[in-house]
């Protein structure tokens, strides 16, 4: 099988020096769950009972490790809604922390699909200094870096 954009996404954040990610599965994020079980060792998936839960291990993940990069991960609409909490623990206590969430399709945006959510909007006062949406594979190394590289220099949310 060729690799994914979720199997790059996985190698390029390990080459950042990412080992763990705290996060909840749902049918959004399927591909990276995907990517994680064809990738042994490379990132280790901290499944846990909520996404809030997820946020808050990320968070304490950077603080506990000297500022680290803490990464957490959830599926669209509630999934990601339920990040708030904890990304905001972050924010707060200036701590870097990536948060990855699936989104609706593209061709479904604007149809009031189901658990569609404006993610920008929704994350825009907690993660305001880098939010996108990655819309095509080209995007993915460049969107890693960036946030990647805003989250450790500005110890802050991305």
């Amino acid at each position: 099988m060729a690799a994914t954009v979720s199997d790059f996404m996985l190698e390029h954040l390990h080459q950042w020096g990412v080992r763990r990610v705290y996060g909840y599965p749902g049918d959004g994020i399927n591909g990276i769950l995907g990517a994680v079980g064809r990738n042994p060792g490379l990132i280790e998936l901290i499944q846990v009972r909520h996404e809030e839960e997820a946020a808050f291990m990320a968070s304490a993940h950077a603080k506990y490790s000297n500022g680290k990069l803490g990464v957490c991960l959830a599926t669209s609409g509630p999934g990601a809604i339920h990040l708030l909490n904890g990304l905001y623990d972050a924010r707060k206590d200036h701590q870097p922390v990536l948060a990855i969430v699936g989104q609706a399709a593209r061709i479904s945006l604007g149809a009031q699909y189901q658990q569609e959510v404006d993610l920008a909007s929704l994350f825009k006062d907690v993660a305001g200094d880098y939010v996108q949406t990655a819309m095509v594979p080209a995007q993915m190394r460049h969107l890693i870096d960036e946030s990647v590289r805003i989250a450790l220099s500005q110890r802050c949310v991305t």
